[in-house]
């Protein structure tokens, strides 16, 4: 079972101090085939709105649920976790190397509000599917104003 976890409520200049880290890097030189951030990989994703919630699906083979790590953060959706090395041997002549093994994350932006509670996150066939339901929409009642400036039941 994968558990997904819900951080503090948001806080502008944690995000905004996020942000500023994240331009930091993008700004510097890297080689094609950095690991980016802290050495980490990044999975591919696939992100889509249904009419009811956002879906996310990260491609992560080779994982046990008990690895991968799910928090919804205010706007943000981060998954991290560690893939093995599944061969620890130190004599290796590589031909191809393109499946990046050691700490992976990626972070996805909630376009809408989500409800951290009914939030559930799958792991089948090396497939990560996470679905974020939309929060129950707030009706609005609108008001009638009276000619005198008052509005309805409001005497």
């Amino acid at each position: 079972m994968i558990v997904v976890r819900r951080n503090r409520p948001h806080d502008p200049e944690r995000v905004q101090q996020e942000m500023e880290a994240v331009f930091r890097t993008m700004m510097v030189p890297r080689p094609a085939l950095s690991r980016g951030a802290a050495g980490r990989w990044r999975p591919s994703l696939e992100v889509y709105e249904t009419g009811d919630a956002l879906v996310v699906c990260a491609e992560i083979a080779g994982m046990d649920e008990g690895q991968l790590e799910v928090v919804v953060d205010g706007e943000l959706l981060a998954i991290r976790g560690e893939r093995p090395d599944p061969d620890h041997s130190d004599r290796r002549a590589y031909h191809e190397a393109r499946i990046p093994y050691g700490a992976f994350g990626a972070d996805v932006y909630i376009p809408f509000p989500v409800d951290p509670e009914r939030t559930q996150a799958e792991y089948r066939h090396g497939f990560l599917r996470i679905v974020l339901p939309r929060t129950a929409a707030r009706t609005i009642v609108p008001r009638q104003a009276e000619p005198d400036g008052r509005s309805e039941g409001a005497r």
